[in-house]
């Protein structure tokens, strides 16, 4: 005899309440309770579970000699259907136990036994199963043999639908592909659901199509997700099978709306809807739980956020800002969700240089809780933090981040245990300011090499004796036997001679060491982000200290900086010098090309000589150069952003130069592909000259030249061409002048027909024509008369004046020259064919022309331009103008 006690969830009796099943060798069962079982079902699902450990006790007993062993598809598959069998007699034995009971608290069960169409096609096979107050169907026609083929297609059928309902419940637990011949189960059940215009939509998975058969229903329940518990929002709801949606073969939906929804049917059967209403960012838990008669399958959950109703031309302001030193990082940012009143913590993510590449793992991974946040005082969704906190307050572990480095963050808010926010990200670089302390008592810059000051004797000494006990004179003199305990060397110091300072002294701004190795260059005392398209940064100058620098220690004043330059995404970086002078072989300039010292080297450089332009193959340049305590040493330097290309960089090929600059005749003939120069103004409002320096008697050769040059008025191809090469004249231009204040030269490899070994001898000059205001003039009368600065003395040197001429609409402009003289292939003056250098040019005139001669304009307006080099002048022009 074995007993079985219900477990607590199972028995819905009132206290002091017990319910027994008490089963005997003979397989007769009887039961007793003193209250109603209303989760009957139950009950029969823990009788189907004794039902197989008993089948399985027996077969363990039967020989006991044999090791257990896990069967094989084919023997389990033999294994099934008996299984099933026995439990169908376990079911049909609870049910005649309920059955023939007597008492009223009985009353419930019986009732819905009998309405059950599955147990009644199955206990109909036995009339001994029918209550007194149930008579057992008579037959009054047909034979004996009928009536058992009658009952035995019954059996069938009752048998089969409940091996289907049994399998159905059960999928979780057996992987029917195992068990049963038949290849038609899919996957185990899936579940979905979509809040979406007041309709809560969920869609669930049958296990197989055979499962549908047997299905009566659905129940539906609606859990609020709060720190990782589950709360019933309402009660459960129950949807008949009949006003299920089937979507595909096993794939049902439900359509759940709102309460007073305007979509909710009144009077529809199949109509349902919520109680209560769901909350805008909250996590609910949706559960579906699959009816088979009266069998319940696995309950199926899936977790739903509520989204918010937010106004489409609602301005979304950046999600988070961040700025970061090496030893804090701090973060403002404004959740503009609407779901701020949830937001439980921050998820940061941290990768070093700024590189997310596929598969990367972030460098750190911080979850802060929302009680580490700051708020402004009634700003509900504004929120700042900074790392790292008190660990009273806010126990977060927190690793200093390097200094001089670049690094992306990734944030995401979290609103509850299993719901984030988006994702959104910036860019960072630990910027830090120099500590170079000159005001501080200082041993070392006072005195010559290999010695340091001793300021009780105020006097120079050897540095070859600190450290030792015989002071040699040096009485009084505590720099002599300072930082001498050798055990700080071990803890982590840092080793100068016989010294050892604690590693908190290092580059800190103070020569604590005797012979000045603990700071310099090699330090990391100031470095900054620039992240601007364009820009410029140059050495800084330190502050004099207030004693005397003995001429040997000037260059340890030096101080490193480092600049990290990052430009969008899409473009390259060129870096040009415009000052560059270094101690030689002491200080060396350092261009990476990346965000940081470990990425490629472009360029290593010092002395007196500019290097050449460097272009970096990423959107970022991280640069290290010296700063000094004399403006006579430093360098400074100007960078602009181009759109990037596939190009490979070749040092020497195409550069960037900032004003005044060269293009160098050793560099402009070198490489097979085309080299590309970007040459910009100092202000927007200034012009260039591109002249080249060539005698005449290489005007053969500089014809050949010619052909291998484009030159563009700004930096893009499909800009206005300022020269093409394809003038028959073998006098070509000597100067070329731009229009607006960039231009871009485009050289190739000349062919020579002569001496192809021999390099030509030639240059090309930049210079910036600085803009004159007083050179401007405008003209709205119908005649007058223009002539050149000075006339008919000598113009000056370097001068864009223009003139605007405009008569009456309809009208024309004539313009006749008296008299033009300018310094051949070097001062032009230009006539264009309306008010604007963009017009169509009428005129290009240089050197001495034969006059008079005349221009007619198709437009009321015409625009004259003069531009004149830096050397040799001449009387110029004098022209008169009318109306036709």
């Amino acid at each position: 005899m074995s007993f079985l006690r219900v477990p607590p969830h199972v028995n819905t009796c009132k206290q002091n309440s017990r319910v027994t099943l008490r089963i005997v060798e003979n397989r007769t069962l009887t039961f007793s309770s003193e209250c109603a079982m209303k989760l009957w079902y139950q009950i029969i699902a823990l009788y189907f579970l004794i039902a197989l450990a008993r089948s399985e006790e027996q077969e363990e007993n039967a020989d006991d000699a044999k090791p257990a062993a896990i069967c094989n598809v084919v023997e389990c598959s033999k294994l099934f259907n008996p299984r099933l069998e026995a439990m169908e007699m376990a079911v049909k034995k609870i049910a005649l136990a309920i059955l023939s009971q007597t008492s009223d608290v009985f009353a419930p069960i019986k009732e819905i036994l009998e309405e059950d169409s599955t147990f009644t096609s199955i206990l109909s096979l036995n009339s001994t199963i029918y209550s007194s107050s149930t008579k057992a169907p008579s037959v009054s026609n047909g034979t004996h043999k009928e009536v058992l083929d009658g009952q035995k297609q019954e059996k069938n059928f009752a048998v089969a639908n409940l091996k289907r309902a049994v399998k159905c419940s059960l999928a979780h637990l057996v992987d029917i592909n195992l068990t049963d011949p038949e290849p038609y189960y899919e996957p185990l059940p899936q579940i979905t659901a979509l809040f979406t215009k007041d309709i809560l939509k969920i869609e669930w998975s049958v296990p197989s199509a055979e499962c549908v058969k047997v299905s009566s229903g659905v129940r539906i329940k609606i859990y609020e997700s709060a720190d990782g518990y589950k709360v019933p929002l309402e009660a459960p709801i129950f949807v008949p099978q009949k006003c299920i949606k089937k979507i595909a073969k096993t794939l049902h939906s439900i359509n759940l709306a709102s309460p007073f929804s305007s979509s909710t049917s009144r009077g529809n059967a199949c109509a349902f809807s919520l109680t209560k209403n769901l909350t805008q960012c909250r996590s609910y838990i949706v559960e579906v739980v699959i009816n088979y008669q009266s069998l319940a399958g696995k309950a199926m959950q899936t977790e739903l956020v509520i989204p918010l109703k937010l106004n489409e031309k609602a301005h979304l302001k950046p999600l988070i800002s961040a700025s970061a030193s090496s030893s804090s990082l701090t973060l403002n940012w404004e959740d503009n969700s609407g779901c701020a009143p949830q937001l439980t913590s921050l998820n940061l993510e941290i990768f070093q240089d700024g590189m997310v590449d596929k598969g990367e793992k972030a460098n750190a991974t911080v979850v802060i809780p929302r009680s580490c946040f700051k708020q402004p005082i009634g700003e509900g969704n504004l929120f700042s933090l900074t790392l790292p906190t008190s660990e009273l307050t806010c126990p977060i572990v927190w690793k200093p981040l390097d200094v001089c480095r670049k690094y992306k963050i990734n944030m995401s808010s979290q609103y509850s245990s299993t719901w984030n926010g988006p994702s959104s990200s910036s860019e960072i670089f630990t910027e830090q300011e120099g500590n170079f302390a000159p005001d501080s008592p200082n041993v070392f810059l006072r005195c010559p090499i290999h010695q340091f000051y001793c300021q009780y004797q105020q006097l120079c000494m050897d540095t070859s004796n600190v450290c030792y006990d015989d002071n040699n004179g040096y009485d009084g003199c505590e720099s002599e036997n300072r930082y001498c305990e050798q055990d700080v060397c071990y803890k982590g110091g840092f080793r100068c001679g016989q010294q050892c300072i604690p590693k908190e002294l290092l580059c800190n701004g103070n020569f604590d060491c005797v012979d000045g190795s603990d700071e310099g260059p090699h330090c990391e005392n100031t470095c900054f982000q620039l992240t601007n398209p364009s820009g410029n940064f140059s050495s800084q100058k330190l502050r004099m200290p207030p004693y005397e620098i003995h001429r040997d220690k000037i260059v340890n004043t030096a101080q490193n900086t480092k600049v990290l330059i990052s430009v969008q995404s899409t473009h390259h970086i060129w870096l040009t010098f415009n000052k560059f002078n270094t101690f030689q072989n002491q200080h060396i300039v350092k261009v990476y090309d990346g965000p940081y010292s470990t990425s490629p080297l472009l360029l290593s450089h010092n002395g007196s000589t500019k290097p050449y332009s460097v272009r970096s193959s990423s959107s970022d340049l991280f640069v290290e150069f010296p700063s000094y305590l004399s403006t006579t040493f430093g360098i400074e330097a100007f960078y602009t952003s181009v759109r990037r290309t596939d190009d490979q960089f070749l040092p020497g090929c195409g550069g960037y130069i900032y004003g005044d600059g060269i293009i160098p005749k050793s560099l402009a003939t070198t490489f097979n592909t085309g080299c590309f120069w970007y040459i910009e103004a100092t202000q927007s409002d200034d012009t260039l000259l591109l002249k080249m320096n060539i005698s005449d008697s290489d005007a053969y050769r500089k014809l050949q030249f010619y052909r291998t040059l484009m030159v563009y008025d700004g930096w893009n191809t499909d800009g206005l061409v300022l020269y093409d090469g394809k003038e028959d004249d073998y006098k070509k231009k000597v100067a070329i002048y731009s229009i607006t204040h960039k231009m871009m030269v485009h050289i190739k490899i000349p062919i020579w027909s002569t001496k192809p070994n021999e390099n030509l001898d030639f240059s090309w000059w930049i210079t910036t024509q600085k803009s004159t205001p007083h050179c401007n003039n405008h003209f709205e009368e119908n005649t007058g008369t223009i002539k050149s600065p000075n006339y008919p003395t000598f113009y000056p040197n370097s001068v864009d004046c223009r003139w605007n001429i405009k008569v009456e609409p309809g009208s024309k402009v004539r313009l006749l020259f008296a008299l033009f003289e300018t310094q051949a292939d070097a001062d032009y003056l230009y006539v264009y064919d309306g008010p604007t250098l963009r017009s169509t040019l009428l005129l290009t005139k240089s050197g001495l022309v034969p006059t008079p001669f005349i221009v007619n304009s198709s437009t009321n307006q015409v625009l004259v331009r003069f531009v004149s080099d830096e050397d040799t002048s001449s009387p110029g022009f004098l022209a008169v103008y009318s109306s036709v």
